[in-house]
C-alpha cells in the first residue's frame, strides 16, 4: 500500500480526499491542534497524525520531516498533497503585516518548506507532489490580493520544482469556487451572499485530485483546472 502525506484533512477538500483514500493508501495527516489530531485519529484509525502549525513554516517543517520518516513502512514517500490553506480576502489598505504573513506562511512557505524537508523520502519512491491552487491565481478579484498572490506563487513553485526534480511527478490542481466554509467566510467579509449553486462540492474536487494522484506511473497530469458547471 502506498503512503501519502496530506495537509488540510480536517475539513473541506482535504477531508473529502482523506475519506476517498483511507481504504487504499497509508495516510499521514497533519493536524493543527490536539483537538483536531484527536478528531482525525478517530475518523481514520489507521492513519498517522502529526501535530504542526502551517503558520510556523520552519517549525512545522522541522517537526514533519522526522515524523514522516518514522511513519514510513517502505523506503520512500509516494505522495505529498498540500491541500491546506487559509483565506486572504482584504483590500490592500486594510491588510496588516501579520495577516499577510499568515497567508503567505500557510499558503506558500509551508508547502515549499515541507516539500524541501520531504524531498529525500519522495525521491526514494519517485513520488508525486500535488499543490492545490486556485483559479484566483490568474483571475482578478477586488480585495483578494493576499490570497490570489499566494496561490500564484504556489503554482509557480510547482512549475519550477517540476524542472528541478526530474525524478518526481509534480502537479497543480486548480479549482474554482468550492462550497466550503472558507469560501463562505470570504464572501461574508466582502458583504456578499455565497450562492452554493455556483460552486462545486469538496467531494468533486477531491475526486479530481485523486485522479491526478493515481494516474499511471508513466504519465503525469501537470496542471488540472476544475470549475463548477454553473458559474
Amino acid at each position: 500500500m502506498k503512503t501519502l502525506f496530506l495537509t488540510g484533512a480536517g475539513r473541506g477538500v482535504g477531508a473529502a480526499l482523506a475519506d476517498q483514500l483511507s481504504a487504499t493508501w497509508n495516510l499521514i495527516l497533519l493536524a493543527r491542534s490536539e483537538a483536531s489530531a484527536q478528531a482525525l485519529q478517530e475518523r481514520y484509525p489507521t492513519a498517522t497524525v502529526i501535530l504542526g502549525d502551517l503558520a510556523d513554516p520552519e517549525g512545522v517543517a522541522a517537526r514533519v520531516g522526522p515524523a514522516v520518516r518514522d511513519a514510513l513502512t517502505g523506503p520512500g514517500l509516494d505522495g505529498f498533497v498540500s491541500c491546506a490553506g487559509i483565506e486572504g480576502a482584504a483590500p490592500l489598505e486594510d491588510v496588516t503585516d501579520g495577516f499577510l504573513r499568515d497567508v503567505y506562511s500557510t499558503n506558500v512557505l509551508s508547502p515549499i518548506l515541507l516539500t524541501r524537508e520531504l524531498l529525500p523520502c519522495l525521491r526514494n519512491a519517485s513520488g508525486h507532489v500535488i499543490y492545490v491552487g486556485s483559479t484566483a491565481a490568474t483571475l482578478d478579484f477586488p480585495g483578494w490580493l493576499p490570497y490570489s498572490t499566494s496561490k500564484a506563487a504556489l503554482e509557480k513553485a510547482a512549475s519550477v520544482l517540476r524542472v528541478e526534480e526530474k525524478g518526481l511527478r509534480v502537479s497543480t490542481v486548480t479549482p474554482g469556487r468550492i462550497d466550503t466554509d472558507m469560501q463562505r467566510d470570504m464572501a461574508e467579509k466582502q458583504d456578499r451572499v455565497f450562492d452554493p449553486s455556483t460552486a462545486m462540492s469538496p467531494t468533486s474536487v477531491a475526486w479530481a485530485i485523486r485522479m491526478v494522484l493515481e494516474a499511471p506511473p508513466d504519465s503525469v497530469i501537470e496542471q488540472l483546472t476544475v470549475t463548477p458547471t454553473s458559474r
